[in-house]
């Protein structure tokens, strides 16, 4: 099974050298921005990428046995700061930040449709003003959000906002102080469901029993 979604990418990248470069296309809150590593402009998909050169820098991510979310960094040098307005700086948080890389001919003509290396999301913009003028921007991967909590829970009317009319959860509140006879006793449930249990009793049961 190949790593490449073009087939044309994966017979280029078996050639011994090959014209290799990578696009960045971040979604700011005023609109896209698109750059690539090489000059001039490359029109990517109907989208014109410009060439940053030099002056464009793309942190290395670092590998790891680990499923960690990596942060990445990218950075114009010498360039005018207004090329990412005030507003964006504070407004393009979160938003979207995709990395693609392809191979060029001889004639500087696309081998085939680029392929996604890497998806992420604004994480910090910075703008430095002086003789040398900085933007920076930093993206985390977008397994981050697998470190976040949706909020959600196994409730009625949570259940309600995926799937309207629903009953598989409607009974969940009853639960929580039901009563249940369990080997001639009464047991009555904790209300700690989807943690961890109340612990009581002589036997350091997760329950509360009742005999009758």
């Amino acid at each position: 099974m190949t790593w490449f979604q073009q087939s044309a990418n994966a017979i280029e990248a078996d050639k011994p050298h090959v014209a290799l470069f990578i696009a960045v296309q971040i979604a700011f809150a005023s609109g896209f921005t698109r750059f690539w590593t090489g000059f001039g402009t490359l029109n990517i998909l109907g989208n014109d990428y410009t060439g940053a050169g030099h002056i464009g820098q793309i942190g290395v991510v670092p590998e790891t046995l680990s499923m960690r979310a990596e942060r990445k960094t990218y950075r114009l040098s010498g360039v005018d700061p207004m090329l990412v307005l005030e507003s964006d700086i504070d407004s393009s948080f979160g938003r979207s930040v995709t990395e693609y890389f392809g191979f060029l001919t001889k004639d500087g003509a696309l081998v085939a449709a680029p392929e996604v290396l890497w998806e992420g999301r604004i994480d910090a913009i910075r703008r430095v003003d002086g003789e040398e003028p900085i933007i920076e921007l930093w993206a985390e991967h977008r397994l981050v959000n697998m470190d976040k909590s949706d909020n959600y829970r196994w409730t009625h009317e949570h259940q309600q906002a995926f799937f309207p009319g629903d009953t598989g959860f409607d009974q969940v509140a009853v639960v929580e102080s039901t009563s249940i006879l369990w080997g001639g006793s009464y047991v009555v449930t904790g209300g700690n469901l989807g943690g961890n249990p109340t612990f009581g009793g002589a036997n350091d049961s997760p329950f509360h029993y009742k005999n009758r």
